[in-house]
């Protein structure tokens, strides 16, 4: 599962758990960003991973630990509208959410960011784990043909089918 599909399914889930906001990915340049809904908006951004050691002397496999972050950007702070309010939507609408391939999602920090002209931003972060494997690759390998075999009573000749050595 990718970043985008994480993020992407969080997104899901927020809208319907949560109505009545603008929820979406965190803007591509954020400084342009202006609050235009009403009300407010949820903010879904990838904040990064860690990685386990390898579990396997094969092949890479790993743990990934997930961080995303959502931005609560409110126009009121401790109304039933507020910043306060969406904190603890968004903390139970996420709270235990599985998505496909990933564990269970909980909350790690929530932070106050920032009061502009009255528009009040706070910011939950939610850790998930996802397997990091490697990608398998086509391995060039001798094909077996034939078996030649003996022992003390016989000897064995396996060919293998189509094959004239």
């Amino acid at each position: 599962m990718t970043i985008a599909d994480i993020e992407q399914a969080i997104i899901d889930r927020l809208k319907t758990k949560i109505q009545g906001l603008e929820i979406t990915g965190f803007p591509e340049k954020p400084k342009e960003y202006r609050l235009l809904h009403p009300k407010g908006a949820l903010l879904v951004s990838y904040a990064g991973s860690t990685f386990s050691e390898p579990q396997s002397v094969n092949a890479i496999v790993q743990e990934r630990k997930m961080e995303f972050d959502i931005t609560v950007a409110m126009r009121h702070l401790r109304t039933h509208e507020g910043a306060y309010a969406y904190l603890d939507a968004v903390r139970i609408a996420l709270t235990g959410y599985r998505i496909t391939g990933c564990s269970k999602m909980y909350p790690v920090k929530e932070q106050f960011l920032s009061e502009d002209n009255g528009i009040w931003q706070y910011s939950i972060t939610f850790t998930l784990t996802a397997p990091a494997v490697e990608p398998t690759e086509k391995e060039t390998t001798v094909l077996l043909r034939k078996i030649t075999a003996t022992d003390d009573y016989d000897t064995t000749i396996i060919k293998k089918e189509g094959y004239d050595g």
